[in-house]
């Protein structure tokens, strides 16, 4: 984890990439290059594409840039990613989406010249996730309680989230909620569960970023 308010070269490389959560959800971040596509992976990126490779505080004047200018924001919240999978555009317009939100920033934004820039080359993510055959809805765990059990078959794995098929339907859930708990083999109903429907068509998005990424 880096603070963002840290700009020393520690003398690692990094990378710059640009990251695509559904039509018109685009964000721009950093990780290190020894990480390769984990960061992307860990924040449930639907496709991404490089910027640019270099030293910390080029690719982190780069990133600022790029966020100043509106193009894309650093942060994109939780409900919008979410609500976002059951409006997929298909694999073809997702790669133009954001191949041209690509060439925007690349003609809008001044880079450092220490940059190592990077052509477009998208990487979709879509099917990786199991995101091609979601169900036409599903409920969201918001809470376990004492004693309680969840089984299922994983249908698609996203970032920290997990779309589970159970004998009580499709149930998502935040896997920060399953911290601590035992994981046993068992074909029992899921019960002892606090549940929502899931509703993000009235989610706010935020371009706010959190000290730490």
């Amino acid at each position: 984890m880096l603070a963002r308010n840290i700009t020393l070269d520690d003398g690692r490389r990094y990378a710059l990439y640009l990251a695509w959560f559904g039509s018109g959800l685009t964000k721009v971040g950093l990780t290190a290059t020894e990480r390769g596509t984990d960061r992307l992976a860990e924040q449930g990126a639907l496709a991404f594409t490089w910027l640019a490779h270099g030293r910390l505080p080029a690719v982190r004047a780069a990133e600022q840039r790029i966020s100043a200018s509106g193009l894309a924001p650093q942060r994109r919240r939780r409900r919008v990613k979410l609500a976002a999978w059951w409006k997929l555009p298909d694999e073809t317009q997702r790669r133009d989406e954001l191949g041209a939100a690509y060439q925007q920033i690349i003609e809008a934004v001044p880079w450092p010249a220490d940059l190592d820039r990077e052509a477009c080359a998208v990487v979709d993510q879509v099917e990786l996730f199991g995101l091609d055959a979601l169900p036409d809805s599903c409920q969201e765990i918001t809470g376990l309680s004492s004693g309680a059990v969840l089984s299922g078959t994983v249908r698609c794995a996203v970032g920290r989230d997990l779309l589970l098929d159970t004998l009580h339907g499709p149930l998502l859930t935040d896997t920060r909620l399953l911290a601590g708990w035992p994981l046993h083999l068992t074909n029992a109903m899921p019960t002892s569960l606090e549940i929502r429907a899931c509703d993000y068509a009235r989610s706010n998005d935020g371009a706010d970023q959190a000290s730490l990424f």
